[in-house]
């Protein structure tokens, strides 16, 4: 803990070439976490920017721990964002107007991002961070906001009730 103190007194801020180069290295990855976790690829790019640009205007910290803050940011932003729109929709329902204004746009979706639209944010942050990002449960701690037990725990539930969806839809794992 002292430590980290320490060496977080000694982080700079970003020069525009330090944040170009953190930027290329972290960005793709962060769009495609947010579309999954989000379940809205239509949000993902706004999500991103905001991460980024809250990440500029934060004091300045070591690589690690910037990128543990980026995507702990775009989480949050990402739960905001579903918290507005549930709030949203509970005021329409409440309206009389609601059939008139309700949004007739409908996104048609592979088999696979319906399946994983079955699991919870949370649980698809999980997957995501563990599966395609690679992240330790450590890593995914900081990230989400966890303790690294917790972790461990929520990953084996997330990865079990995945299976189950899989399973109940005809995918069988196969082990080879």
């Amino acid at each position: 803990m002292a430590m980290e103190r320490v060496e977080a007194g000694r982080a700079e801020p970003l020069s525009r070439e330090q944040f170009e180069v953190f930027y290329g290295r972290t960005a793709r990855a962060l769009r495609s976490y947010i579309c999954r976790v989000a379940a809205n690829p239509a949000i993902a790019d706004d999500i991103l920017q905001e991460s980024y640009i809250r990440l500029l205007s934060a004091p300045p910290m070591l690589d690690g721990p910037r990128k543990s803050y980026l995507y702990r940011t775009a989480t949050n932003l990402v739960t905001d964002y579903h918290r507005a729109q549930s709030r949203q929709r509970r005021w329409w329902q409440l309206t009389p107007r609601r059939a008139e204004a309700a949004d007739s746009t409908v996104e048609l979706s592979s088999d696979m991002e319906r399946l994983f639209a079955r699991v919870t944010e949370q649980e698809r942050a999980l997957l995501w961070l563990a599966y395609v990002e690679g992240e330790g449960h450590r890593e995914i701690a900081e990230i989400l906001g966890l303790k690294e037990k917790s972790v461990k725990v929520l990953l084996f539930r997330a990865r079990r009730k995945m299976e189950e969806i899989l399973k109940s839809h005809g995918f069988e794992a196969s082990h080879e």
